[in-house]
């Protein structure tokens, strides 16, 4: 999956991947022309998207935060950057939010490091409006047809994994892991969610910085 240019050519102006801005230009487009009205949930609070997307949209960001002094920690680096809000645990599978309450919802690279991904999936259609945008990313597998699932949670609350274990990076903790290898299941399993128009879409853009296609998955509420 050429991870050097999905997570690398970070942008001089923002700091955000090639990853990050293609989700970002499916996202803002699928807003329409006002984005600066809309209200989005977006799982993650720690990285330079969230910095850029704050000013363009009504942005609500969140962290799964294991600790007050993760918390503490976050919030004290927003500030730094000149955001002013508190960092925000959440769970993806349990949201905080009121049904119905976002024009859109942005989860990138989180389904893979959760054991059951289609309760996130339900959370997500359930916090969206009708109508609502979805834009999450996820190291898609195109020449695979269902999901795999790599490791699974044991009794005792353990990691256990089915194969090699898979790690990814993460702005807080360095390391977790990974459950899922999604294929092209994973637009099944939104309209399951409840979602009705879903669409895998590779986002191309060598003149902004994206010259290998980026696998953006956008479903309509």
């Amino acid at each position: 999956m050429a991870d050097g240019l999905r997570e690398g050519l970070g942008c001089r102006g923002c700091g955000c991947n090639a990853r990050q801005r293609a989700a970002a230009q499916v996202l803002l487009d699928a807003l329409g022309s006002l984005p600066a009205r809309a209200t989005v949930r977006s799982t993650e609070q720690a990285s330079r998207l969230h910095l850029a997307l704050r000013r363009r949209t009504r942005l609500v960001g969140s962290e799964y935060l294991r600790s007050g002094w993760q918390r503490l920690r976050l919030t004290g680096w927003l500030w730094r950057q000149g955001a002013f809000e508190l960092a925000r645990h959440g769970d993806a599978t349990a949201l905080a939010d009121p049904d119905a309450r976002f024009d859109g919802v942005l989860s990138l690279d989180v389904l893979e490091h959760i054991p059951q991904p289609d309760l996130a999936l339900r959370e997500f259609a359930r916090v969206l409006r009708p109508g609502g945008t979805l834009v999450l990313t996820v190291p898609f597998y195109e020449m695979q047809a269902g999901n795999r699932r790599i490791a699974e949670l044991a009794g005792d609350g353990r990691v256990r994994h089915l194969g090699i274990p898979e790690f990814h990076g993460d702005p807080l903790s360095g390391g977790v892991p990974c459950f899922h290898h999604f294929g092209w299941q994973l637009l099944q399993d939104l309209r399951y969610a409840g979602f009705t128009q879903v669409d895998a879409c590779r986002v191309q853009d060598p003149v902004h910085g994206i010259p290998q296609g980026q696998w953006v998955i956008h479903a309509r509420r």
